[in-house]
């Protein structure tokens, strides 16, 4: 029977439970601090960035070199797998999956199956999981495949800024660039659009309105998809935790007046590459479900 391995990368946010449960291998965006290179969660981890982050003058990302994708599927095919499954974040948000498939190009004897999610941080995730859950299930990567349309769709994202300087600076704006330069006293709500770029879901005036507006988004997506349902809220600085709980004790109560009981929720401080390009003091809240059950 072949072995097959889950690759998921920094920028999807994977949770500790979720790499431990289907043994998943990550792959680290590279994290410049002050012009200091970090791997995200080889040698920088959450703890160590957020005491860092207030004294750092400049931090941006980057995609691991090309050399370094290449050794990293040899190291896993080492490892006894027969086959490597790459599920990254959008290729037309990050150069990551580009650099994925050129060391796909260079290998000998290892078979990869590259997954654009064409979504990003949670979001991305939530499709990761999904996939991780199928191939678990016995399901092969070619149903998978076949599934792949749909759970994307399954996937809503949405995300709070307190200021865009850090999409532009990372050039991760996507099709928000109408929000750039408009951000006084409008606080935007942005999401991924079905081709796999950030763009903006609502411009809600007053911080106070945005859990409101988070919340009825969800409800709304989660009315027509009300099967496998999870929910997973991130943040970046402490103080953005208190957002998050605020958003979860909106939305579960409405959700279970949906006559929807089973579902999970995943709470995660935000990984170190998705603070450095939404900026630390960004929230996440997404949300999947499906119109029908993929099993």
């Amino acid at each position: 029977m072949e072995k097959i391995a889950i690759l998921v990368d920094s920028a999807c946010g994977p949770t500790p439970d979720f790499v431990n449960k289907y043994k998943i291998f990550t792959m680290g965006m590279k994290i410049n601090l002050d012009r200091k290179v970090f791997i995200d969660g080889a040698d920088l981890e959450k703890a160590r960035f957020y005491e860092m982050i207030d004294r750092v003058k400049d931090f941006s990302t980057a995609p691991p070199q090309v050399w370094d994708i290449k050794k990293i599927y040899e190291r896993i095919k080492r490892s006894g797998y027969d086959r490597v499954v790459s599920v990254h974040v959008s290729s037309k948000m990050s150069k990551l999956y580009e650099a994925c498939d050129n060391a796909c190009g260079l290998l000998g004897g290892v078979n990869v199956e590259l997954i654009d999610t064409r979504n990003t941080s949670i979001g991305a995730y939530l499709v990761a999981e999904k996939i991780a859950e199928l191939l678990h299930a016995g399901r092969t990567i070619e149903e998978i495949n076949s599934f792949l349309p749909e759970i994307r769709r399954s996937s809503f994202l949405q995300i709070s800024l307190s200021t865009l300087k850090y999409l532009i600076k990372n050039k991760r704006v996507g099709r928000v660039q109408g929000m750039v330069g408009s951000m006084l006293k409008v606080k935007p709500i942005l999401g991924m659009d079905s081709d796999g770029y950030l763009s903006t879901l609502s411009k809600v005036r007053g911080g106070s309105r945005v859990a409101d507006h988070l919340t009825d988004n969800a409800i709304e997506f989660v009315k027509q998809r009300p099967y496998n349902v999870k929910v997973y809220l991130t943040w970046g600085f402490d103080e953005n935790r208190r957002q998050v709980e605020r958003v979860r004790d909106k939305f579960i109560p409405r959700l279970e007046q949906l006559g929807i009981k089973n579902y999970t929720v995943r709470e995660d401080r935000m990984w170190p590459t998705i603070a450095c390009n939404s900026g630390p003091g960004a929230y996440g809240f997404a949300v999947y479900g499906e119109e029908h059950p993929i099993n």
